[in-house]
């Protein structure tokens, strides 16, 4: 799977976010919110898991 960028992640999950909910609509900016923190949490996991020795 190729690597999406941090703006193609958030833009993504903000998407799930908000069919989830019901696509309402006038949201745009929590949805965003939310995604984006979620996004960083993961990376902030990503990078402190160790990783596989070559």
């Amino acid at each position: 799977m190729d690597k999406l960028t941090l703006e193609e992640r958030i833009r993504k999950r903000a998407y799930q976010l908000w069919q989830q909910d019901g696509s309402m609509e006038g949201c745009a900016d929590e949805y965003w919110r939310q995604a984006r923190e979620m996004v960083e949490q993961e990376i902030i996991e990503e990078k402190s898991r160790p990783q596989p020795q070559r």
